[in-house]
This record gives structure tokens, sequence and C-alpha cells, in this order.
């Protein structure tokens, strides 16, 4: 207890002057800013300790109010510091350790660093200093350790360190440090104060390049003839062709070494001055930042006059140096080949104006991903190049250099460029079917181009890994996701769709080449299967390709060809081979039948008749691939006349690919019937087979040795007499193609849906009959009339909109109406059933009597007041 008539904060005010004295003149610390406590040594207070203020963008150096009067070490660095003005640490007299490095500093004002007498490592290194002169340290008795490496200047201009008395190591690396006379006195001064020079050597001239100052015989430190100036640069510095009347400006840059130091402009040895009426101007000189010095001339409206070289001269006491460039001035009649902006999967180039007989060069754009893999071993070497041939038109280009602009096409690129072996074959190949599955988006050529090289590599380690196969089928399924465009350009441009289907021609060889019997790989869009088929015991074979579509999916097949996300192997195609010439319908149960095809028990007799082989020749390998579409079979030309008559035909079925290898069907004795699923409405429908030998390699489709033997609505069965690639090719003029008609719902749901709106109408013709002996309230009516509207709209949507998938605005406009139906009903039969049980629910109003006095008004929201007794 404090004792009667003394005041117990009286005890605390020493405490609080002790904390106010510890705490310095800075009440908080500035925001982003680190203090480290621990003391340095046992006779040092905690407060004395490190102020760390790096990396936090800023401008400009923190006021000194900002930071504890008693800080040892402050850390600046890695900010965006540009100018240290005069006093910008005062206050800070118990400073030891200043680091400022990896800013912007340029400009040091003299007295910056007053009011430091305890100061002894200040680090300065990697900003942009040129300045130095003796103020700028001025106040620094006690500094040990200065470092200005990273820096602009060149030289240190003698006496720069003259009041640092306590200096004992110095670093001033840079890359323009010329060493020559100018740094005599330092070479002096360091070795008679015995200063440590550490890690700072010659950048120039290159004869003591890469020597520590401190180790150049001073013999060797001079400023004689020839000038070799660290930086010295003239822009454009290539020849230039102009026309009459152009403008062109010219800038000139060189390391400022020496006062007296001038830039001058010529022309053919005549120096160049200001002449407004040539259209010529020249700017002094100026200096930048005491480490360069630069000068700018503009010549306007070039005349044939101006034609020689120009050049660029920089005059010292110590020798000279010169940049030139040779102007060549064309007349307005010349011949040349007009500016043109050329758009391509490169970029956007525009081509200037130039000269018959010139080829111009422009830079590439430069793109983050992938520039390493791009020949040229710079970006000033990828150029891309266009020659303006001797009658004024643009002729050869060559883009090659030049990344592609596309993201997804240089990505590709970069697959292309990687080394396959063994050891990486099967990694590469999923992580290029991982990308492969948006092959949708592909809007260039070459992104189908580069996955079919890609798989054609993936091929020659096919034989050693089964998993690749079955991984090059998917990449394959995926590319037939994108633009039939697209497929139709790379194509006829190295026939990467022919490439893509012969190697996985390849794929079952392979597998069976290693003993196995069977061989089958499914994936959305392609299905294959192989077997080892001996000739004696061949009774025929019936093939069916299908897909497995569960109820809940029987809306269309708008999504089928895509990767379902969950795996699901029901959306992919399969094969179901019997060795029969019939169908077993309850395999196929719950499946939609894309194709089949009928192999003859006669496929081998004529063969075996005609030639007679030993027993083990008499084994064959049946091969059979199933592609959703042709889209991996685009004609790029009419080769046997499929488009007369001005008639574009396009595959409208499923292309299915049979091949037995070692057998040949020369005699066209032998048929062979295909059913085939149309996915296309239109006319002239025509038989055809692939033939990959047409249009010089191209491929084409023709009707040689096919015809249709039956056709329906959407079933086409055909028969040829060769194995091949089969489809049916139509006349789209006016069709459209479609993925399958509207599906019709369970029966069930449609004698549901009736009950429901006969229900819905007795309840409405109810009301118009009785309505003069039905009372019910306005609220009770309206009720009925909104719940009876919506479930009406609701049943009727449902009924004749959700199988209405063809038309992609006809399906958003139908969700949006199930939608907004479907909640309102919820919402009128929630209303509609509290209605109806408060009515059930009411209780009758009891007889008051008269005498009895009327209950107290209840209060509003049952809330009683609170503060009321």
């Amino acid at each position: 207890m404090p004792r009667p008539g003394r005041c117990p904060s009286s005890r605390l005010l020493p405490a609080l002057l002790f904390l106010a004295l510890l705490g310095g003149g800075g009440a908080s610390l500035p925001p982003g800013c680190k203090q480290d406590g621990r003391p340095r040594s046992p006779g040092r207070s905690p407060a004395e300790g490190k102020m760390v203020c790096s990396s936090l963008e800023l401008v400009r150096v923190l006021p000194p109010d900002a930071l504890p009067n008693r800080t040892v070490t402050l850390i600046l660095s890695n900010n965006k510091i540009s100018e240290l003005k005069n006093g910008s640490f005062s206050g800070l007299s118990l400073l030891e350790r200043l680091d400022l490095k990896n800013n912007l500093i340029s400009i040091i004002d003299p007295g910056a660093f007053m009011g430091l007498p305890s100061l002894k490592r200040l680090d300065l290194s990697n900003n942009k200093i040129g300045c130095l002169n003796a103020d700028i340290f001025r106040g620094l008795i006690n500094l040990v350790r200065l470092n200005l490496s990273g820096n602009l200047f060149s030289a240190l201009t003698q006496g720069t360190l003259d009041h640092l008395n306590s200096l004992k190591s110095l670093e001033f690396q840079t890359d323009y440090l010329l060493c020559d006379c100018n740094i005599l006195w330092l070479h002096q001064w360091l070795k008679e104060r015995n200063i440590t020079v550490r890690e700072t050597k010659c950048a120039y001239p290159k004869s003591l390049q890469a020597q520590l100052v401190t180790s150049v015989k001073q013999e060797l430190l001079t400023c004689e003839p020839p000038l070799e100036l660290p930086s010295f640069y003239m822009t454009p510095s290539h020849r230039q062709v102009v026309f009459e009347g152009d403008s062109l400006p010219f800038q000139c840059m060189a390391s400022y070494i020496d006062q007296d130091m001038q830039v001058l402009w010529y022309q053919d040895g005549k120096i160049v001055e200001t002449d407004e009426s040539q259209g010529i101007f020249v700017e002094k000189n100026i200096i930048h930042n005491c480490s360069l010095i630069a000068s700018a001339l503009t010549i306007s409206n070039i005349q044939a006059g101006s034609t020689g070289n120009w050049g660029c001269h920089v005059q010292t006491r110590r020798g000279n140096n010169t940049r030139t460039v040779d102007i060549v001035v064309l007349e307005s009649s010349a011949q040349y080949c007009l500016p043109e902006r050329v758009v391509n999967n490169k970029g956007d180039f525009r081509w200037p104006r130039t000269l018959a007989g010139i080829t111009a060069y422009l830079l590439c754009t430069r793109y983050s991903a992938g520039s390493g893999i791009y020949p040229g071993s710079s970006q000033d070497e990828r150029r891309a190049w266009r020659r303006c041939d001797r009658g004024g038109f643009w002729a050869e280009e060559d883009y090659s250099r030049c990344q592609y602009a596309n993201d997804v096409t240089r990505v590709l690129y970069m697959f292309n460029q990687m080394p396959l072996n063994l050891t990486n074959a099967v990694a590469t190949a999923r992580q290029l079917l991982a990308y492969t599955v948006e092959a949708a988006n592909f809007s260039d050529k070459m992104d189908v181009i580069f996955v079919a090289e890609m798989i054609e590599k993936f091929g020659r380690f096919a034989e050693k890994y089964k998993e690749l196969g079955d991984v090059m089928v998917d990449i394959a399924s995926n590319i037939m996701l994108a633009d039939e465009r697209v497929l139709w350009m790379s194509q006829r441009e190295a026939k990467a769709c022919t490439r893509i289907v012969q190697c996985l021609q390849r794929i079952a060889m392979y597998r069976l080449a290693n003993g196995a019997q069977v061989y089958s790989t499914y994936s959305p869009n392609i299905a294959l299967e192989a077997y080892v088929i001996k000739a004696t015991g061949f009774t025929g074979m019936t093939c069916t390709v299908f897909q497995k579509v569960a109820a809940s999916d029987r809306t269309g097949l708008s999504d089928y060809g895509r990767r379902d996300p969950d795996g699901n192997l029901d959306k992919q195609l399969s094969f179901k081979c019997n060795v029969s010439n019939t169908l077993s319908s309850l395999a196929l149960k719950n499946t939609i039948v894309e194709a089949s095809i009928q192999l003859p028990p006669s496929l081998f007799t004529q063969k075996q008749k005609r030639e007679i082989r030993p027993a083990n020749e008499s084994i064959y390998k049946l091969q059979l691939i199933a592609f959703r579409n042709g889209k991996l079979f685009p004609a790029t030309g009419n080769s046997t006349n499929l488009a007369d008559d001005g008639k574009r035909r396009t595959v409208v079925t499923p292309v299915i690919l049979t091949k037995i290898d070692g057998l040949s069907l020369a005699s066209h004795h032998i048929a062979i019937n295909v059913t085939l699923r149309r996915i296309a409405h239109g006319a002239d429908a025509v038989a055809a087979q692939w033939d990959f030998d047409l249009l010089n390699g191209q491929g084409g489709w023709k009707s040689d040795g096919c015809h249709i033997i039956s056709s329906d609505e959407n079933i086409t069965t055909i028969q040829c007499y060769s194995l091949s690639n089969y489809a049916v090719l139509m006349d789209l003029a006016g069709g459209e193609l479609y993925t399958q008609p509207s599906a019709l719902l369970h029966p069930v749901i449609y004698a549901t849906s009736i009950v429901l709106l006969m229900c819905l109408l007795m309840i409405i013709v109810s009301y118009i009959y009785h309505h003069g002996v039905i009372r019910i309230s306005l609220k009770s009516w309206h009720m009925l009339v909104n719940l009876s509207f919506h479930i009406f709209l609701t049943c009727v949507m449902f009924i004749g909109g959700i199988t209405q998938t063809k038309s992609t605005s006809v399906c958003q406009a139908v969700g949006i109406i199930l939608h907004y139906s479907t909640l309102a009903t919820v919402l009128w039969l929630g209303v509609t059933s509290r209605n109806i049980y408060k009515q059930v629910t009411k209780k009758a109003k009891r007889c008051q009597d008269p005498d009895e006095p009327p209950p107290p008004p209840r209060p509003m929201l049952r809330l009683h007041n609170a503060t009321g007794c």
C-alpha cells in the first residue's frame, strides 16, 4: 500500500525517463522496417541494434526523426533511392554501418554524410553513381571500409578520398574502370596509406584488362594514343538507305574521361554544324552524371547531297576516336518495294519501303518462353529478312529465326526440340498428351505438324513400351478435336494427318511382333484392335465399333469425342469382334453402334489357292482402326471426280480401316461389307476408300471398287473389294452436320407428364364451372394461379426442350426458362403449403364475456422494454 500523502506515480517517473532514453527520438518504427535489438557486445544496451529497411521500394532516405537516435547499423539496400541530399542522416551520431547497395543512387549532394562521426562501414555498391568528389565524404573521419563497386564512373578524381583519414579497405570495381594516367595518384595514395583494395580490376584498356589495379606497373598507366573509351556508340550504326525528303536522327554517346572532351559531327571529313536551311540540327554536348557525354544530330528533309559518310568524332587532348555510318539517298523515282504489314504465326512485321535489290531486316519479337531454343546466339541475330527484287516486288523471306507468336505453338515447338531416348520417351509422351487435351484451341497448322512429328518420334520406341502405343493413340484422338481447317492446312503443308494415321497402323504390328495374340487400345475418338489369325481355321469375322451410353447420357452426342474428365471409359470407342458373320445384340446392349465390318470366310481361300505356302506363312496379322469422323482424312484436292459438277463431298460417317499384314486382295473378287452410321444429312452419297498414294502422297478418297448396298435414315451399308479405309461421302450443300436427332425420353416421363397436365386442366375446368360457389380469398387465388402456371411451364419446357441440344442458343434459352420456372414452382409451392397449414391449424375464436375487459395489446414483434419494471 502507498504511504498516505505520497503520490504512487512518483515511483514510475524514473522508469519512464529511462525508457524514453532507450527509445531515442523515434516514437515508432517506420512501416516495414525491422529492429534487431540484440546487443552486439556485453557493454551495450539492447536498443543499440540493427535497423533493417531493405526491399521496401523506398524512393528516398527515411527522415532522421523516423529512426532511433542510438541506431548502430542501418540497412537500406535493395530499394529505389535515387538521391542523397545534404544532411540525409543527421542525428544518427552513433551509426557505425550504413548499407545502401542495390539502389538507383545517381546524385549525392556535398555533406550528405555529415553528422556521422562514428560511421566505420559504408556500402554504395551497385548504384548509378558517376560523379564523386571530396565534399561528398566530408565528415567521415572514422570510416574504415568503403565499397563503390558496380557504379558508372570510369576513374576517381584526385582528392576524392582525402577526408577519409581512417580508411583501411576500398573496393571500386566497375565495368568502365579505365586504368590510365588519371589513377596514378590513387595508385600512390593507396600504397602510402597501406589501404587494402578488394577485388578491383581494370576494365580498360584491353592490354590491362582483368589485372588488379594495385598490381599494375606505374609505367603502364599512361594516357598516350590511341584513345580507348570504355563506352562509345553511335545509333543507328549500320548503313542507312533513305529517300529524298525523309528524316534521319543520329545519337552519339561516349564515356566522359576528360574535361576538354568534345563530340563533333562530320560528313565526308567536313565538320557539320547546325544549318536550318538545310534541315541539319546539331545539339550541344551534354554530360550525363559525370560519366557520359552525348550529342545528337538530326537531318530532316534529306536531299541527294546528304549521300556520303557521316561520323561522330570524339576529340580529347589524349587522342581522337570516330564512329561512322554510310547514308545512301535515293531519288523518289527509284524502284522500291512499298511498305507492307505481314502478320503470320511468327508475329506482326511492318516492312519499310525498301530499295529494289536490297534485303530488309527486322528484329524478331522476343517472348519469354522458349527463347533459348531458336537459332542465333543473341537477340540481335534473331532477325527476319525479306528481299525486294529488281522489279520492286517483295520476294523471298525468312522468319525461321523468330519465335512463334502463339503460346501453344511455342510450347509444342519446345516439345518437338526435346531429345528423346528410352528413359524419357514415355514421360514426354504423357506430358504431350496432357497438353493436347486442349487441341480444340489449336489455331496454327504448325501445332498439328509438331504433334505429328512427335508421334513419329515416339513410334521409334513403341516396340519397347506397350504403354507408349496407348498414349500415341490418345494423342491422335485429341488431335481430332482440332478445327478441320487447321487439320487441312497441316495436311497440305506437311502431310501431318497422313503421318499420324500411318504411325497408328504401325503400333499394332509392333505389339503383335512381340508374341502377343491380341492387342487393343481405345480412346474417345479412335479405337484400335489387332489379332493374329490362322488362315486355315478362319471362318469369318464381324467386328463392331460401338460406344456405351448410360441412361443419363442419352441426350445427344455433342460431347462425344471429348475426354471425360472423370476418366469414364464408357465415353470411348470400342471394338467387339465375333468369329462369325452375326452380331451379338446382347453384348451391345445400351450402346450406340458407329460402324461394323464383315470379313467373309473366303478372305484367305483364294490366296491359298494361288500360292502354296508353308504352314508358318499362313498366319496373318489383322488390324482394325476406327476413327469417329474423317478429320484425319482431309482431301486437299479432287483426285477421282468426287467433287464433280461443283459438288464438294464430305465424310459423313466414321472411318474404319482394315489391314492384313501380308495379304492383298488384288483379284477384286472378295466382297467386304461395311455398315456405317451417318452423322450428317446430305445428298448424293458415295461409298469411298482412302488411297494414301493419290495427289503425290497427299492422299485422297476414291470410289473405285466400292458401292452402296443399302441406306436408310441414319445407316448406310457399302461393299468394297479391297482392304482399305472405308467411309461414306455426301454433298452437304444446304445440309447441316448433326450429332444425333433429338432422342425421345422414357415413356414413363410422358405418361406422368400427361397425368400432371390433366390434373391441372381439371383444376382450371372445375374453377371455371363452379366459379360462382367457390369462395376463396384474393391471396389464395393468386397463389393457386401462380402455382398452376409455373407447374405447367416447367412440365412443358422439360418435355419439349430438354433434348434440344443441337442449337446452343436454344439450349441456353431452355435452361434459363427451366431454371426460372423450377425455382418459381418451389417458391409458390412453399407459400401455398404454409397457407394451407395456417388454415388447418387456425383455432376458432371463443365467445368473449361482455363484462370481461379486453386483453392488453401485444407489443410489436413481441419485444418488451428492457428498462421497464
